[in-house]
């Protein structure tokens, strides 16, 4: 079978998480939505409908079987209303399309309670259901290695450790859902886990971490301080004291030492965030909502973040205070203002970043960073003052 995932107008509302990828590509629990999809249908093939500035990197596929709504979380009840579509045929729930066939002439509408991933914060809000869901697809069958005589173990439900993981000196509560981990990754010692719990490729925490659940480490992720709710898409660190909770980071960010990120306002009123989709700082129905940060971006250390702040691809923040409760994409400064972070400056840096991870910051994504810093100027008004 070959899927295809494929996007809609409404994309835009994920920003800027998906300035960089499409949504089928997002990490929620511990696959990605297109990865779910695959093993779930036994896909051979995949590809993705996406923006042109994207497909270089993302491939499309010539005649598949499936075209998938790449923002809809599967489940067992839609595979199978899926497996029973007719060629031209859509699957709609309450209006969404979910799949579809050949030229989907005729509309299915089913009554099936749906997940999907509509607003940033969704990823963590529905993140520790996934990490279940997705934990008893990709260990069945499969036998986990042995967890060292040094750690402590709470909980009923299981952890799985895959080959080359180290684990020592730490406390693993498994009672409200299971722990992954994945090939390489490691728990430094004096380390304390609740899950549910992923860690993907190489991902490492730091001495004496704090991890409280529904929180995933996407691969070569590196963690330290105290996380709760947390997603890493991957390659991105936090390596240091401070706190972060109820977020989402792009890859290759970076967290400074100390910093700080408010998930809850003191008046425990729910958050606003802002969209990109409406240009305006929307009612989330969140409580609690942290800090949501788009690829190649950084913070030094000793930062703090306003409850719901967004911030960015290709951000750099650094001084005290808190910056503004949206960064618009490629800004350098803090609270005192922003100047334009220049692409040059941009790419020597992801250059320098990637390579640690064995990475390159070829043509691809140099042409993405290029249209990416075209098409978010609007956002950036201090450039338009300069010139007038």
């Amino acid at each position: 079978m070959k899927l295809i995932f494929f996007e809609d107008s409404a994309d835009k509302n994920l920003y800027p998480l998906t300035l960089t990828r499409p949504p089928a590509d997002l990490r929620v629990g511990i696959l990605t939505i297109a990865e779910k999809w695959c093993l779930l249908l036994g896909a051979d093939y995949h590809g993705f409908e996406t923006r042109e500035y994207l497909s270089p990197k993302y491939k499309k596929i010539e005649n598949p079987d499936l075209h998938i709504n790449g923002k809809v979380l599967p489940n067992p009840n839609i595979i199978q209303a899926i497996k029973g579509l007719q060629t031209n045929e859509s699957l709609n729930v309450c209006g969404v399309c979910i799949a579809y066939t050949g030229d989907c002439s005729k509309a299915v509408e089913v009554d099936i309670h749906i997940d999907y991933i509509h607003r940033p914060y969704h990823i963590f809000k529905l993140n520790a259901q996934e990490i279940i869901s997705d934990f008893a697809l990709i260990t069945q069958g499969k036998s986990s290695e042995m967890l060292s005589d040094s750690n402590r173990v709470l909980g009923k439900h299981p952890i799985f450790i895959e080959e080359g993981a180290v684990v020592e000196c730490a406390i693993l509560n498994t009672t409200d859902g299971p722990i992954y981990l994945g090939k390489n990754t490691e728990i430094m010692e004096g380390s304390l886990v609740r899950g549910p719990f992923a860690m993907l490729e190489g991902a490492k925490l730091k001495l004496g971490t704090k991890v409280y659940g529904g929180s995933t480490l996407g691969p070569f992720c590196n963690v330290g301080g105290e996380i709760n709710n947390i997603v890493m898409q991957g390659y991105s660190n936090k390596g240091h004291d401070g706190f972060l909770g109820n977020a989402v980071l792009g890859e290759w960010c970076n967290i400074g030492a100390d910093t700080n990120c408010s998930n809850l306002k003191n008046t425990y009123d729910e958050v606003k965030v802002w969209n990109y989709h409406t240009r305006r700082f929307d009612k989330s129905g969140q409580q609690f909502c942290g800090l949501i940060m788009g690829d190649h971006s950084k913070c030094g250390i000793n930062t703090m973040f306003n409850t719901g702040t967004v911030v960015g691809v290709a951000c750099n923040l650094f001084g005290a205070g808190f910056p503004r409760q949206f960064v618009p994409d490629f800004s350098w400064g803090g609270a005192t203002g922003f100047v334009t972070h220049k692409l040059p400056a941009v790419e020597k840096t992801a250059q320098l970043m990637m390579v640690r991870r064995h990475k390159e910051f070829d043509a691809v994504e140099q042409q993405i960073m290029q249209h990416l810093f075209e098409i978010t100027a609007e956002d950036r008004t201090w450039e338009r003052e300069e010139m007038a």
